[in-house]
């Protein structure tokens, strides 16, 4: 049995060093993409968000990114991920292994990409003096929530894509509607009142908080608005592992 799971481990571990390989192959800035493109985007946003917000946002360009960061890290595991089952076709008929290390080895290696870009990230937070010492408590907190969530959503997604293939395109679909309604370009009390509930269901919304109180000083996440979306996390979480459980089972009669 412990022979298994290190065999197991080996593989994952394989398949994450060929994912991020792969991204970069060919490439002249290789791994300076993952902070090319949220630069990019703010640059666009900070340029337009001014406009329609009168309000000045201290550091918001930084709070921007800080945001762009989390969400580009979940919103590539994720999509890369619901479909990862179906393009490993040949490796899942060829040997028997655990099929979750499919989607698992998408996510950690977006991890460590997103790991280098917070690294990068520091610089400006530091020679601002924005940086605390205790806030490298809650950015680990942040962490594990968010690598929680998308591992668990991402179970979800990938299991039943490869029964009902329109999944993947639901995910993309949903992800545009999932970006406007996490604080990423507005801070939550911009959010009217009598809406501001329909946050909680967000777990993204505790997660991007975390993360923009660590490099942007802007305010941690309500004490309720966290337990929910903590709560929330751990739900997906389950659930994912038993879908993923269940629907494996026939992955060989779908692909």
């Amino acid at each position: 049995m412990q022979h298994a799971y290190y065999h197991y481990w080996q593989l994952l571990v394989r398949m994450v060093h060929k994912e991020l390989q792969v991204r970069y192959k060919r490439t002249i800035f290789g791994f300076l993409w993952i902070i090319i493109n949220p630069l990019i985007q703010m640059a666009v946003i900070g340029f337009i968000f001014p406009f329609f917000v009168k309000e000045q946002l201290p550091y918001y360009l930084l709070y921007l990114f800080t945001g762009l960061l989390t969400w580009n890290f979940f919103t590539l595991s994720l999509g890369k991920a619901t479909s990862s089952i179906v393009f490993e076709t040949a490796l899942i008929k060829k040997a028997r292994f655990p099929r979750s290390i499919i989607p698992l080895s998408i996510v950690i290696s977006n991890v460590v990409n997103m790991l280098i870009s917070f690294l990068l990230l520091l610089i400006p937070t530091v020679y601002l003096r924005l940086f605390a010492i205790v806030s490298i408590g809650y950015f680990f907190v942040g962490l594990v929530l968010l690598i929680t969530f998308t591992i668990g959503l991402s179970l979800f997604s990938s299991a039943l894509n490869v029964r009902y293939r329109d999944i993947n395109f639901f995910v993309q679909a949903l992800l545009i509607v999932w970006f406007y309604a996490t604080p990423i370009m507005y801070p939550m009390r911009f959010i009217p009142h009598a809406y501001a509930p329909l946050w909680f269901l967000n777990p993204m919304t505790s997660v991007v908080q975390l993360f923009q109180h660590v490099f942007a000083s802007y305010p941690l996440p309500s004490l309720p608005l966290f337990v929910v979306n903590t709560i929330t996390v751990f739900i997906v979480l389950g659930f994912g592992i038993l879908t993923f459980r269940r629907e494996s089972q026939n992955f060989d009669d779908w692909l």
